[in-house]
């Protein structure tokens, strides 16, 4: 069965032929520019980012900055709560998992009745990373990554571009396979066990730990599964990111799964012709 988003993207892992990075320069002969491609882990607090010195200096120094969405903070929660409520889930859920979802849901920006099926199915995969995998540290502001690097653009008076509207991005989690709640019920179930038991964290944290290192393989040989989220996506946005990084200096965020593989930002920039380098000793 395919995962969504985030746990969509788990990949197998070789380390003899990872590199060292989540941060590549962009350069094309000709063109006076230098831009950056960040690879990012979405549910990773501002204190990580904080230690990532080469990734926040290379930020700061660009003419814009490009993100999947730009408004996934508070915009996205006031975008969400504008929906009418929906408490078809009280229905479909059973008693014993739904009195669990509402005792880690009351905290959320968005109330689980402002959810689709697939939505909350990510948030509690969300939860189960920021609450099991020491991604988001008690002392962190900010929960995400993406959304802390728009804060600094902003306060760093960088112009922001986003790729995708909350309206577009929510579509596309909304057009996976499984979207009506007989075919997600029993996912929902065993992620809401995960989280209540801490269960199988040296499964599901793997990826977390081995981004933390930077021990990532990008797979830049392997042909791409066919994929709504990942792949379509980042076709999508190549000619936009490609425009910008002609024109000007630009710091280009979005999630490690689109620069990975044959389909990839990484492997579709170096076809298109330009120099696309590892940027290595983030912390310096």
């Amino acid at each position: 069965m395919k995962k969504i988003l985030l746990l969509s993207f788990i990949l197998s892992l070789n380390f003899a032929l990872a590199q060292n990075t989540i941060l590549w320069t962009i350069k094309k002969d000709g063109n006076p520019h230098t831009s950056y491609l960040l690879g990012t882990y979405h549910q990773m607090g501002n204190s990580y980012v904080d230690s990532l010195t080469a990734v926040t200096r290379a930020l700061k120094s660009s003419d814009i900055a490009i993100f999947e969405n730009t408004d996934i903070g508070d915009g996205l929660a006031k975008y969400l709560n504008s929906r009418k409520e929906d408490f078809t889930y009280k229905e479909k859920l059973d008693k014993k998992h739904l009195a669990y979802l509402g005792d880690i849901s009351e905290k959320w920006k968005v109330p689980v009745s402002k959810l689709s099926p697939s939505e909350l199915l990510l948030k509690i995969q969300q939860t189960y990373l920021e609450t099991q995998c020491g991604t988001v540290k008690i002392t962190d502001s900010v929960k995400t990554f993406d959304n802390y690097l728009i804060k600094m653009a902003k306060l760093n008076s960088v112009e922001l571009l986003g790729l995708e509207s909350n309206d577009l991005m929510t579509s596309y989690i909304n057009q996976q396979d499984r979207t009506e709640w007989k075919d997600i019920k029993k996912e929902i179930y065993l992620w809401l066990d995960n989280i209540k038991m801490s269960r199988d964290t040296h499964i599901h944290c793997e990826m977390a730990e081995v981004y933390k290192k930077q021990k990532l393989d990008y797979h830049l040989d392997t042909e791409c599964a066919e994929s709504l989220i990942i792949s379509s996506r980042s076709a999508v946005w190549l000619p936009i990111i490609e425009k910008n990084i002609i024109e000007k200096n630009s710091f280009i965020a979005v999630g490690y799964a689109h620069l990975t593989g044959k389909c990839g930002l990484i492997s579709k920039l170096r076809t298109a012709g330009y120099k696309v380098e590892p940027v290595y000793n983030l912390d310096k």
